[in-house]
Formats: structure tokens, C-alpha cells, sequence
């Protein structure tokens, strides 16, 4: 962790420059670190930094979307890829036998703290820098807290027991203990709180600015984090918001914040430009873009586009077709497609069966013949320049609207709120679903996760869910065998934890502490 740490504060400006051919010990850039945190404009680069890695798909070069591994982890994709040997640390995820030399967890790992460390760093320098427009230190401020809490929940959810580190950190303090759980759920509620109550309501920010967090954004994540906190550790509420504030908090975003649904959900993922981008329906919404020609599979950090799309998608489809060659990992369980009622409206706009199209194919490891249509790779959307498969334009939606509807309905229903709002809120997402004259369930707690089931589909939100819901019932779904190849399991020794990576162990000369199970 903290070799990775150290260096990173310079990788984005040094990114895109080359090496010459002899040794030049002048600097090639004034602009440093020691120099660089002068006024709003540098400390603007700063941000953009933080919001940066937000997009890193393969950190350190390994495949590993979050969405696209929270699924794999889940009960409802495979493996896939073009043999059994293709990235055989993705299988190890979907077989429970992950190793803590394994590069994929160590990439994530890398992520989380890089992105966490730009975030500190720019805390530490802002209060120094000149800022000429009024309220813009304290609004990067609050950017950067909003940042350095999703950061560090999806670290969290992952490896469980972290090092909390809110400060750059001096040579002396490299060797950082990981703290409990509940200090690091007690700093995202921190940074979260504050956040909201300094940040722009969503109806407020202008077109030009749509993508920026919102007050509205950090209200929808403090409602994932206070769920996930309460059900998989079992506690009554997320340190510094109790129930009573949550749904508080949940109320002003549904009926305060300009956020509705789509009256259409197919308009919600649009594959083929013009992209419906940052619509009303997007809470937080990763900014993927074909811009960075220069990201190559030799430094694909430095590309920003959305490497799911590419992962995703079946291999070499027929030339005829509107397809764009993917790697077909993560096929899709048979027996989630089957969940669809063929009246449920999202059946069509989740899935991509390319054999109804008479499109033809290679067929790829565990192929299932089912592909994610909210992500499928089209020729119309190859980038003329840099590497195609690293290009593609398509946004991320992290927290929609119906999501947060849902979360609602389950705060109200569970945590002494109203069950005829919890029944409402079901009901919005549920009712523009399917077709008129359906008849809704009485909202319980099942009837609640069935809906996101369906509604968030391949998502990467799954995984969570199963979680949070405790280990057992996890183990329940997601241990498949359907006979090889179609196996998957559940690590209940870990408790569905990562491994703390093994380098990391070495470089902190083992104060780092590995987790059960591994």
C-alpha cells in the first residue's frame, strides 16, 4: 500500500509524458507538488484528478471493473472469456479460491488508496491556495469528501478490515494498522454529512456541470452505506445518523432534489448516440469518454473509457452485425434470464440474445448465449483514435433513481418509518416495469429485493444486496453447481471478504493484519 501511495500524487501529471533517450536532471515541468496547490485553477486540476480514478477499469493492467466484478461475485454471471485459462484471478472470484498473491484484488486495492490519497492531498493544500470565487474552496472541499467516502466504502465492502488514512502520510508513517470496520463507516458518514450540507441540490446545477456531485448524490450514498452497514454487520444504524435522520435524509431526495424516473426505463441506457446522459434519473454518474486517445493496453489507466462494455460483450460477432468484438466474460445465468416475465418492459433493454438477431458469434467460455444489452459494444461507438476496446463512451450510472426509491421503501418499511410510503415508492418503480392492469404485491422485504433484482440488474448492486443480508443467505445463492462448468461459490469462511493482498502484508512488514478465510 504504501509504496503505491507515495508516488501517485505525481502519476497524473507525469502521465503523458516520455521518457528521452539520456538522463536530463533539469525538471521538466515546473509544476510540482512542493509548488504546483497555488490558486483555484491548480487546485481544479487537483479535483480532476480525484474524480479521475473513478475510471480506472484496470488499475494497474487487470481487468477489473467494479460493476463487472461485483457481478461475477454475485449468483447471476460466470466466469467467461475465451477459455478457462483466460484471467484465471476473475475465475478464482467466481470459485471462492481467491489468493492474496492474486493481481486482481492488489489492482483494486491500488485503486482505492490512489484515489483516497488524491483526495487528502488536495484537502491538505486547498486551505493555502488563492481562491478568487466565493464558496468554490469550500464546494472542492466537499467534492473531495463526497470522493474520499465512495472510495473508501467500495474498499470497505471489499477487504473489510482497512487502514484509514485521512492525511498524506510522511516516511514514518508508512506502516498504517488497519482500523475496525466502524471507524471507517463512521468517517464515510462523517464525509458524507458534510457533503450534503454544503454541496448543490442537483436541480440546481446547470447543464454544463451535470456529472459533478450533488448534495443529492451524497444523500443516495449515505442511503447505500447505512444499508449495507446495518444489514451485513447487523447493526441499528450508520455511526452519526440514526434511523429518524435517514429517513429524513431519503424524503428530501425523492421529493426535494428535481431526481425522477424516466417514464420509459429503456430511455435510461441509450447505446447509440445521442447518449441520454446525466438525465434526472442518474443520481451519480461515472463520466466514461473515448477523449484519452492515448490509453493503450500497455497503460490502460490512462484510458477513460468503459472497459465493461468491451469485457462484456460477446466475441467477434458477424460483420454484418451493429456488434463490436468483446472478450464475453461474465455470461449470464440462464436462470436470471428467466426471472423476467416477458411482459416485464426491462427484459428487452437488459438483455442482448444475439441469436434472435441471426447475429453469429464465437462462443467463449461458459457462453450462456445471453449478453448485457445495458452494456453491449457497438461499431457506432469505436473511437477513431487510440485502442477501441478501451474507448468506449458509455457513462455508468452508480446510483439511479429507482434505486433510491427502493432503498426507501425498505428504510420505511424496516426502520420505523411509513408502510404506505414504502408501498408507494415500491410502486413507482415496480408500475413503469410492466404493462397496464398490473396488479402490485403488498411491500415486504422480499417483494423489495425481488424488485431490485430485476430493476438493477447487472449493475454490479447484486452482490451487495445478497450481503447485507447476511452471510448465510448469501452462501444460499450464490453457491451454483449446475455441473462443470457452471459452478460457483460463496467464501463463508471469509465472509465474502477479499484477501488483503499479500504484497501489501510484506511492504507494511506484516503489520497489516490478512483476513479469516485466506
Amino acid at each position: 500500500m504504501n509504496r503505491y501511495i507515495k508516488v501517485t500524487a505525481f502519476l497524473w501529471i507525469l502521465s503523458s509524458v516520455s521518457c528521452s533517450k539520456q538522463l536530463d536532471l533539469k525538471p521538466i515541468t515546473s509544476d510540482v507538488e512542493t509548488n504546483f496547490y497555488k490558486d483555484q485553477k491548480d487546485c481544479l486540476q487537483g479535483l480532476v484528478a480525484a474524480y479521475n480514478v473513478l475510471l480506472w477499469d484496470a488499475p494497474q493492467n487487470q481487468n477489473a471493473p467494479f460493476q463487472l466484478i461485483s457481478e461475477v461475485l454475485g449468483d447471476h454471471c460466470f466466469t467467461g472469456g475465451a477459455s478457462v485459462t483466460d484471467l484465471p484471478s476473475v475465475a478464482r472470484i467466481d470459485k471462492a479460491e481467491i489468493r492474496p498473491d492474486d493481481l486482481g484484488p492488489k489492482a483494486l486495492w491500488y485503486k482505492y488508496y490512489t484515489g483516497i490519497y488524491r483526495c487528502n492531498l488536495l484537502l491538505e493544500k486547498m486551505p493555502d491556495a488563492t481562491f478568487d470565487t466565493p464558496g468554490l474552496r469550500e464546494r472542492f472541499t466537499a467534492e473531495c469528501k463526497f470522493l474520499r467516502a465512495y472510495y473508501y466504502f467500495d474498499l470497505v465492502r471489499l477487504f473489510g478490515n482497512v487502514p484509514l488514512i485521512l492525511k498524506t502520510l510522511s516516511a514514518s508513517e508508512y506502516n498504517q494498522k488497519q482500523s475496525n470496520p466502524e471507524a471507517v463507516y463512521t468517517q464515510i458518514s462523517a464525509d458524507l454529512t458534510a457533503a450534503i450540507d454544503v454541496l448543490p441540490a442537483y436541480k440546481n446545477m446547470p447543464a454544463t456541470e451535470l456529472g459533478r456531485v450533488t448534495a443529492d448524490a451524497a444523500r443516495g450514498l449515505l442511503m447505500r452505506a447505512w444499508l449495507y452497514y446495518t444489514g451485513y454487520y447487523k447493526k441499528s444504524e450508520l455511526p452519526g445518523v440514526n434511523a429518524q435522520k435517514i429517513l429524513e435524509i431519503s424524503e428530501t431526495l425523492i421529493n426535494n432534489s428535481g431526481h425522477d424516473l424516466l417514464s420509459n426505463f429503456g430511455d435510461v441506457f441509450t447505446p447509440i448516440p445521442p447518449f441520454n446522459n446525466n438525465n434526472k434519473e442518474s443520481v451519480f454518474e461515472i463520466q466514461y469518454s473515448s477523449l484519452a486517445y492515448s490509453g493503450n493496453f500497455s497503460y490502460r489507466e490512462e484510458a477513460n473509457g468503459n472497459l465493461s462494455v468491451m469485457l462484456w460483450s460477446m466475441r467477434d460477432p458477424n460483420s454484418a452485425s451493429p456488434y463490436a468484438a468483446g472478450w464475453s466474460f461474465a455470461p449470464i445465468d440462464q436462470t436470471f434470464y428467466n426471472q423476467f416475465d416477458n411482459t416485464d418492459l426491462r427484459k428487452a433493454a437488459t438483455f442482448l440474445l444475439p441469436k434472435t438477431q441471426s447475429v453469429s458469434f464465437t462462443q467463449g467460455y461458459q457462453n450462456t448465449d445471453i449478453f448485457p444489452q445495458k452494456w453491449v459494444a457497438l461499431k457506432v461507438n469505436n473511437s477513431p483514435k487510440g485502442n477501441v476496446g478501451l474507448n468506449y463512451p458509455n457513462h455508468f450510472i452508480s446510483i439511479r433513481f429507482s434505486d433510491v426509491l427502493l432503498m426507501a421503501a425498505e428504510l420505511q418499511l424496516l426502520h420505523g418509518g411509513s408502510a404506505a410510503k414504502a408501498q408507494q415508492y415500491f410502486e413507482r418503480v415496480a408500475k413503469r416495469a410492466r404493462p397496464a392492469g398490473y396488479t402490485p404485491p403488498t411491500v415486504s422485504l422480499d417483494v423489495i429485493y425481488n424488485e431490485r433484482d430485476l430493476e438493477l440488474a447487472l449493475e454490479g448492486v447484486r452482490y451487495w444486496d445478497l450481503m447485507r443480508r447476511g452471510i448465510d443467505y448469501a452462501a444460499s445463492k450464490i453457491n451454483i453447481n449446475r455441473a462443470e462448468p457452471f459452478v460457483s461459490k460463496f467464501n463463508t469462511a471469509a465472509a465474502g471478504l477479499f484477501p488483503i493482498p499479500d504484497s501489501e502484508i510484506i511492504l507494511s512488514k506484516n503489520t497489516l493484519v490478512q483476513n479469516p478465510g485466506y
